[in-house]
Order: structure tokens, then C-alpha cells, then sequence
């Protein structure tokens, strides 16, 4: 961590926590808190009541031994998440149908070989498709894994990230890591915790 974010981040844990603590349920081996920075560069400390419930209702149970905790002074492992603004440029097909009335006029021979002539309208329907540009504005998510080292110290263990990017159906999102990148990148750096990522040297990110 730099030299800016360093004293920053101390300040911020030293803070009193809003939030009222939740023991797991199971024996936690690893404690961390989280603090978040967004793209107007706001700090934001701990978990909200919302990620709260997302968190011990679908998360905890599958890492029983990494647990989250309010931020504080003494708590030795952060998950801080750097949110970066970005752009994607796309094309979407758009469709448009037209009904018009045709003219349609002529001679038609009957069976018995009598004729007669015809003059009216028939519906024509044409369709016709258009590649039109677009953009989205979303976040780039990056969650780094830090340790403390002491006071003012603070090592980056590891980096995910996760882009603010997801699908939609009629509006409705389907789904996907893009959809909740924040929750995106907090349950995979406790897999990696959970998985033993801390006693990998290995592992170890340089510093930016």
C-alpha cells in the first residue's frame, strides 16, 4: 500500500464501528473487515445492514473459519475495495416492422374460362434492422487482500477485481459476478483466505 493510503486506512480503523458485531456460528480462525472507496473517492467503513444479510445468509456458511468483522485498530486483515470508473462501448440490433396496404390490380380466369377484373389493396409487411451505438458507464471493482505489519504497516497480500458489467432481460438483470461486484470480490477473497492463500509466499502481490 502507498504512503498516502497507509495512514488512511489506520485512521479509518481506528474510527468507532456503527455496525453491531454478529459471531458466526462456527469457530472463525480469520478475522477482516472491509473498507470500500468509490469512485468519488467517498470512504465507506464496514459492511451495510443490506450486505450484512447477504453476507451471513449466503456467504459465512461456506467459510465458517473467515469472518468478518467491524472495522477496528486491532483487526490484522482488510479487503480494500477500489472502485474505478470505466466505459463499455457497444452496438444493440434494433428491429423495426412497418404494415402498409399495397395496390394490387389484374384479370382473373375462372374454371369455365369467364373472366373478370380485380382492383384492390393487400397488407405487406417489411422488416428492416439497424446496428445502433451505445455506452455504459460501471465500476471496476478491485478488492486488495492486506495484512497488518504494525503500526502504519499494511503488506497486499492478494488482488481480485471484478467488472460492474451484467446482463439484462427486458430490464431485469440475470444474473452473474458483474451484478454485485462488490459481493463478487469479497466472497472470492475469502475462498482464497479459506483456501490457505495468507501461508502461500507465493501469493504475495507488489506493492502500487
Amino acid at each position: 500500500m502507498n504512503r498516502i493510503v497507509a495512514p488512511l486506512l489506520l485512521g479509518l480503523l481506528a474510527m468507532p464501528a456503527l455496525a453491531k458485531k454478529r459471531e458466526p456460528v462456527a469457530p472463525c480462525q480469520t478475522k477482516f473487515t472491509v473498507i470500500q472507496e468509490d469512485t468519488l473517492k467517498n470512504i465507506k467503513q464496514g459492511l451495510s445492514k443490506q450486505q450484512l444479510g447477504w453476507f451471513y445468509k449466503q456467504v459465512q456458511k461456506k467459510y465458517p473459519d473467515v469472518c468478518y468483522v467491524p472495522p477496528a485498530p486491532d483487526v490484522p486483515l482488510v479487503f480494500f475495495i477500489i472502485v474505478t470508473p470505466d466505459i463499455y462501448h457497444g452496438t444493440r440490433v434494433e428491429t423495426d416492422t412497418e404494415t402498409h396496404d399495397s395496390p394490387v390490380s389484374g384479370t382473373v380466369t375462372n374454371a369455365d374460362g369467364s373472366t373478370s377484373d380485380i382492383d384492390g389493396t393487400v397488407k405487406t409487411t417489411t422488416t428492416s434492422s439497424t446496428a445502433v451505438p451505445y455506452t455504459v458507464h460501471y465500476g471496476v471493482y478491485s478488492l486488495t487482500v492486506e495484512t497488518s505489519e504494525g503500526p502504519d504497516k499494511w503488506k497486499p497480500r492478494h488482488r481480485f477485481q471484478q467488472r460492474g458489467l451484467y446482463n439484462t432481460l427486458v430490464g431485469i438483470p440475470l444474473g452473474g459476478k458483474g451484478h454485485h461486484p462488490n459481493r463478487t470480490v469479497i466472497e472470492e477473497a475469502m475462498k482464497w483466505v479459506h483456501e490457505g492463500g495468507l501461508n502461500n509466499p507465493l501469493e504475495t502481490v507488489a506493492p502500487q
